[in-house]
């Protein structure tokens, strides 16, 4: 344990709720509880071990009292073959109304489970090499990546085997990775465009190159540590030093152990690695871990942070560095997938795809299939349009995300799922683009939605509007991004009742394209170069004035 300073003294003088649940009883040990939970039922479960399900990837789901969960699926780099994401259909058709959802960090999440249906689900998906362990909890939650490791042509390098062998390590860890004192998130990924987004991870592996003494090139990775969005978000801080792959999922071991020694457990609010990475700075940390390792890093004071890159979500079609081979990228509305529509993708990837098949999802909630034949593409193209999805990955649609909202989780302030529906209905009719702009809507200051790094964030908040008390409305935050130059949106206008929130969106959109200096320049850099009395001015509508 560790106090606020990050110095090893024993116990908290006194924990906090979570903390002593988990020195009860490890969140490990509730996995025996489930299936006994099961025969007994819902009302047999106490509350502390509602707490521990979550290690298991199972949360309550509201209103909490009608026992009903939402299980979190571990999918890590969002890799699928055909027969799990079958099996995944399947399950949402029998249990959990028809649909799933996918989320920013490449999972799929089933709603509406009863404990009875835990039960079956859990052995169903170990059959087919699924797990929901480690999915939510103290713990290290799913390892994201790049969804086209090892097929990109224009990859710095292929983490898969990094991903694979990291994931597997912190399953096989078991409890010396069950009581971190929060959740702990990596990623790892060799693309060029750090689509996994690195900077907002407790640990972020990013693929660089470099010129060797003899001016040939090397190939390998750098590491940001202490990333993260929530109510105070920090982007990660460089640990300067040069990574070969096989050192990595031993230095992922070795941050988590900092992390589980040292982060703070007095308050949840401050339990994030972030708080220790930004208390002590990348220095202390570094030495922290090479002391864990046991040797030191190699030490590169030019490997600060992933170099720029746009918002992008590898959508429609591509050629893959396999000669002959394609990947197709099609988007989801809001991540929200029917059954049907999983198991029809199941069904085409293997009929399309080679040997190799597989269906890969994105942080930005989209899908890819990869390994298709160039010969297979068009045929492929034309079934899926034949489904209502489609292979042109129109803009808007790619690259909007929306969270739970109020219709499932606990914490939301307003729904976001059906208004996410309506913003892209409105902005893909009145409002078109030739360059991605990322949309988040988000139901809460927590950021599932990660509002703070997008073009165009949404928070949900509440306001009086029009003598209506607890009117749905949403903070606008504008210009956030990564890279060198990384940085959060800018809080530009609060309060923007839910109904009016697309035409807001929509004037700041038409204001970038009347006044950008050429095709080129990003809506990011045009919100920076931008007074936030002006970017105000751009937004606000004139039928807003009775907010209060």
């Amino acid at each position: 344990m560790a106090t606020e300073q990050g110095a090893p003294v024993g116990e908290p003088a006194k924990l906090n709720k979570v903390e002593a649940i988990k020195k009860a009883k490890d969140g490990l040990d509730v996995w025996e509880d489930i299936f006994r939970y099961a025969k007994t039922g819902f009302g047999s479960i106490p509350e502390e071990d509602f707490v521990r399900l979550r290690w298991f990837g199972i949360y309550q789901q509201m209103p909490n009292a009608e026992g009903h969960f939402m299980l979190r699926i571990r999918i890590p780099n969002g890799i699928l073959r055909p027969e799990q994401l079958r099996e995944i259909g399947k399950l949402a058709e029998t249990y959990a109304r028809g649909f799933g959802d996918i989320t920013t960090r490449q999972c799929i999440q089933l709603h509406w489970l009863t404990i009875e249906a835990l039960a079956d689900i859990l052995p169903r998906l170990a059959k087919v090499g699924l797990v929901s362990k480690f999915a939510c909890g103290d713990t290290p939650r799913n390892v994201v990546g790049c969804p086209l490791a090892g097929v990109s042509a224009d990859e710095i390098l292929d983490a898969t085997g990094v991903v694979d062998a990291t994931n597997q390590m912190f399953l096989d860890g078991g409890k010396e990775f069950s009581n971190f004192p929060r959740k702990f998130k990596s990623a790892i990924s060799g693309c060029h465009l750090h689509c996994p987004q690195p900077q907002i991870n407790d640990v972020g592996v990013f693929g660089v190159t470099r010129k060797r003494a003899d001016g040939t090139e090397e190939r390998g990775y750098g590491i940001v540590v202490g990333g993260g969005l929530s109510t105070t978000p920090h982007m990660a801080q460089g640990l300067r030093v040069f990574l070969k792959p096989e050192q990595i999922a031993a230095v992922s071991r070795g941050v988590a152990h900092v992390f589980r020694d040292f982060g703070y457990r007095e308050k949840r609010t401050r339990a994030r690695l972030k708080f220790l990475v930004a208390d002590w700075g990348w220095e202390k940390f570094r030495e922290a871990l090479e002391k864990d390792l046991g040797y030191g890093l190699e030490h590169d004071e030019s490997i600060v942070a992933p170099v720029a890159a746009p918002h992008t979500d590898h959508m429609g079609v591509g050629r893959q560095k396999q000669a002959g081979l394609c990947y197709v990228g099609v988007s989801i509305e809001r991540g929200r997938v029917t059954a049907e529509k999983m198991l029809k993708v199941a069904d085409l990837a293997g009929r399309f795809g080679n040997q190799n098949a597989e269906i890969r999802l994105s942080n930005k909630q989209n899908l890819i299939f990869v390994n298709i034949p160039e010969g297979q593409v068009a045929g492929l193209s034309k079934e899926l349009e034949a489904i209502g999805l489609s292979a042109k990955a129109p803009l808007w649609r790619a690259n909007l995300v929306s969270c739970t909202g109020t219709q499932f989780c606990n914490l939301a302030i307003v729904e976001t799922k059906e208004r996410a529906a309506r913003i892209l209905k409105f902005l893909e009719e009145t409002c078109e683009i030739d360059s991605p702009i990322m949309v988040s809507v988000t139901g809460c200051p927590n950021s599932c939605s990660q509002y703070q790094i997008a073009d165009i964030g949404l928070m949900g908040v509440v306001c009086n509007f029009r003598g209506q008390r607890g009117t749905e409305a949403y903070n606008i935050l504008l210009g956030g991004g990564f890279g060198a130059n990384a940085g959060f949106g800018q809080l530009t206008l609060k309060k923007v009742p839910a109904e009016y929130v697309q035409k807001a969106i929509f004037q700041i959109v038409e204001a970038y394209k009347a006044h950008r200096t050429d095709s080129d320049e990003t809506f990011r850099a045009f919100v920076q170069r931008q007074t936030p009395e002006q970017l105000t001015k751009w937004l606000t509508i004139s039928e807003m004035a009775e907010v209060a």
